[in-house]
């Protein structure tokens, strides 16, 4: 690990301490980047990892710069985080090494990384996909408001590498989009075994029969006509998220069950073992 990631690592420490949550995969990667020197702009760090320069500009740096403020009890700024995190650094040298590997993923020295680790709240991670920047930010800026943690991809490609990083508990997408149409991201999806159980709600302009029906024979959970209402995008998430965590209850018994019986078939083995040698023993 190196320096730059020793900081960044200290800031989420120190944020998870004093606020009891993590940065985001873009406030991360905003930060990892300052923290680099590197100068590359908020518009390259958008395009790269594929969302929208303004919200970047106007929503996640401010927001970012804002809650570390707040941590670290002083004003914060591109300029001088570095310095004040390699102080917070030298004032607490010590960083249990065995902490660090449990909490965070090896993160990158390049300065744009998306294998970073992906937070996920409490509450719900719900990954947006749309290659409108201006529906982004109307979902996102409501799911939000409600403490969903979100995600952004602005095309199906994206889509599909933000979710190998790390799964979402829902995912709202959109129809028409270049290069993968959201019926073919859906059909990538369901046909992974690793993604297959994540709840696709289909976000469309769409309003025929027909789209409806291949929205769903590709595997979709549900579906949203646009224009959308607000409490209709709100219940219908909380109801997919409720399905997914029956999904994961049922599984985690499933699992746990199949483990009391192969200790029980062990048990009875070991059983069988004895009484055999006990038999043998009278015998002779």
């Amino acid at each position: 690990m190196n320096n730059f990631e020793e900081l960044l690592v200290l800031a989420e420490e120190l944020m998870q301490q004093k606020m009891g949550n993590c940065f985001s995969d873009l406030q991360r990667t905003v930060l990892l980047t300052t923290l680099q020197g590197n100068r590359i702009t908020y518009d390259q760090i958008a395009e790269e990892c594929g969302y929208s320069p303004k919200y970047l500009k106007q929503d996640i740096a401010p927001k970012l710069w804002q809650l570390l403020s707040e941590v670290l009890d002083t004003k914060i700024t591109k300029s001088n985080i570095k310095s004040i995190l390699e102080k917070k650094m030298s004032d607490q040298p010590q960083i249990a090494e065995s902490s660090l590997s449990a909490s965070f993923s090896p993160i990158s020295s390049s300065p744009v990384d998306l294998s970073t680790v992906v937070s996920v709240s409490e509450k719900g991670n719900i990954l947006l996909v749309d290659d409108q920047p201006e529906n982004l930010k109307l979902l996102s800026d409501l799911l939000e408001e409600q403490g969903y943690e979100v995600q952004q991809a602005i095309n199906g490609v994206i889509a599909l590498q933000v979710i190998t990083i790390g799964c979402p508990d829902v995912v709202l997408l959109d129809i028409h989009m270049p290069q993968l149409d959201g019926y073919t991201v859906c059909q990538k999806l369901k046909a992974n075994s690793q993604t297959k159980d994540i709840p696709v709600i289909f976000v469309s302009a769409l309003d025929e029969a027909w789209d409806k029906v291949k929205a769903f024979s590709v595997g979709g959970s549900d579906y949203i006509t646009k224009p959308f209402k607000t409490v209709e995008v709100l219940a219908r998430v909380e109801n997919q998220l409720k399905v997914r965590h029956l999904q994961l209850q049922v599984q985690s018994l499933q699992q746990e069950l199949k483990k009391k019986n192969y200790q029980l078939q062990q048990a009875l083995q070991k059983l069988q073992s004895i009484d055999y040698q006990g038999f043998s023993a009278s015998s002779n």
